[in-house]
C-alpha cells in the first residue's frame, strides 16, 4: 500500500457474522406440550390448525438474541410458533480496546490499538415464507484511528481532532423450502433448506473514507440442533468500496463467501445464558484501491450472555456479558502489505436490551 494509514471498513455485524451471515436470528421461546417441526411450520400458514390447550395458556414467545446475519428458516422443534410471524428487536452495546486496521499505526510506527464504542439496532423475525435479519452499527474509534481532517499540500487528508466515526449495516432475507412449498425438508441432522440474499452498506470518515456495498446470495441449510439453531450459507459476495487516499473506487471481482451463524441458550446452574455469534470467511476478490492483490478473510464474533432480566422478574430482556472479535487478513488485506496492523484479537464487553 502507499500509505500506512489506510483503513478498510469492517463487515459487520455480523450483525449479522450480523450479528452478517449475519451480520443476527432469534431463539428463545416458551416450550410447547408436543409436535414435530412440520406440524410447527403449518401452523404458521394454516390459521385453521388446533393448536394445543397447554400451548392456549403459555406465555407469549419471545425471540431473543437475533443474529445480524440471519435468522433461523423455521421454528426448532419442541418449541411454541406463532400462528403467523414474529419480531425480535433489540439494541445494544459493546466495547473493546485492541481493535487494528490495516496500516493504522502509532507515531513510533507500532500497530495502533484502537478503542471502539459500539451502539446497534438489530430486528429479525419470521414472515409467511422465511425470516429477515438486519442491523445497523455505529462505531466511534479512538483518537488511535482518527477522523480525517483538511487535506496538506501533497492532496492527502490529515488527522481530524476526534476519533473516526463509522456507520455499517448488514442485512438478510432467506426464503425457507419448508415454508415455500407447504412440507418438511427435514432430513437427519437438517432441519430445513433455504435461500438467502443480502446486502452490507458502510461509511467512515477517516482518511479512507470507504463507502463500502456489498450483496450476497447463496444457497442455506440450517442443521437440527437440540435448541436455538445453526445456519450455514455458502454463496458468492459482490463489492464495491471507495479508496480516499488514491482518490479512486474500486469494483471488486465476485468472491465466494461463506457464513454461518448459530445461538444456543442453555442454564449454568441458576443462570441462563445464550452462546451466539457469527463467522465468515470470503475469498480473494481480485486487487484492491492500491493495485494489490487481496487474499482470503476470515471474520468472526462471538459472545457470551447471561440473561440478567431473569434476576429482576423480566426474563428475556436484558443480557449482559462478554464477546470476542477476531478478524484475520482484514478487508482481503494481505498481512505482508501491512504487518501487524490486518488482524484483529479483541475481547469485548457485550449488553442488551430487548422490547
Amino acid at each position: 500500500m502507499k500509505k500506512s494509514n489506510a483503513v478498510r471498513v469492517p463487515l459487520l455485524g455480523i450483525a449479522l457474522f450480523g450479528y452478517l451471515t449475519g451480520l443476527a436470528h432469534a431463539a428463545e421461546m416458551p416450550l410447547a406440550s408436543g409436535g414435530d417441526a412440520q406440524a410447527l411450520q403449518l401452523a404458521q400458514t394454516d390459521s385453521t390448525t388446533p393448536v394445543a390447550t397447554s400451548d392456549l395458556t403459555a406465555a407469549p414467545a419471545k425471540l431473543a438474541q437475533a443474529s445480524t446475519v440471519t435468522a433461523p428458516l423455521s421454528p426448532p422443534p419442541g418449541l411454541f410458533a406463532p400462528p403467523s410471524s414474529w419480531n425480535d428487536t433489540y439494541i445494544g452495546y459493546r466495547v473493546g480496546t485492541n481493535f487494528r486496521y490495516p496500516g493504522v499505526r502509532t507515531e513510533s510506527g507500532a500497530p495502533a490499538k484502537i478503542t471502539q464504542n459500539i451502539g446497534f439496532l438489530t430486528t429479525a423475525g419470521g414472515f409467511r415464507y422465511g425470516s429477515y435479519a438486519f442491523n445497523v452499527d455505529y462505531l466511534v474509534s479512538s483518537m488511535a484511528n482518527p477522523e480525517a481532517g483538511p487535506t496538506n499540500q501533497y492532496g492527502y487528508p490529515t488527522p481530524g481532532s476526534g476519533g473516526a466515526q463509522e456507520v455499517y449495516s448488514v442485512g438478510r432475507v432467506s426464503l425457507s423450502a419448508s415454508k415455500v412449498f407447504g412440507r418438511s425438508f427435514s432430513y437427519g441432522f437438517i432441519r430445513d433448506f433455504g435461500l438467502t440474499t443480502g446486502y452490507e452498506f458502510g461509511a467512515k470518515n477517516d482518511s479512507f473514507g470507504e463507502r463500502a456495498r456489498m450483496l450476497v446470495l447463496g444457497p442455506t441449510i440450517e442443521f437440527s440442533i437440540p435448541q436455538g439453531f445453526w445456519n450455514v450459507t455458502l454463496g458468492v459476495r459482490t463489492e464495491s468500496n471507495h479508496n480516499g487516499i488514491t482518490n479512486v473506487d474500486v469494483r471488486f471481482n465476485p468472491a465466494v463467501h461463506l457464513e454461518s451463524s448459530w445461538l444456543y441458550p442453555f442454564r449454568l446452574g441458576p443462570v441462563p445464558l445464550v452462546f451466539k455469534g457469527f463467522a465468515s470467511l470470503t475469498g480473494p476478490k481480485g486487487k484492491d484501491g492500491f493495485g494489490v492483490n487481496t487474499t482470503t478473510e476470515f471474520l468472526t464474533r462471538v459472545s457470551l450472555l447471561a440473561d440478567v432480566g431473569s434476576f429482576a422478574g423480566h426474563p428475556r430482556t436484558a443480557y449482559a456479558g462478554i464477546g470476542y472479535e477476531y478478524w484475520h487478513n482484514m478487508y482481503g488485506t494481505p498481512s505482508s502489505e501491512q504487518p501487524g496492523t490486518t488482524q484483529t484479537s479483541c475481547p469485548m464487553f457485550v449488553v442488551e436490551v430487548h422490547f
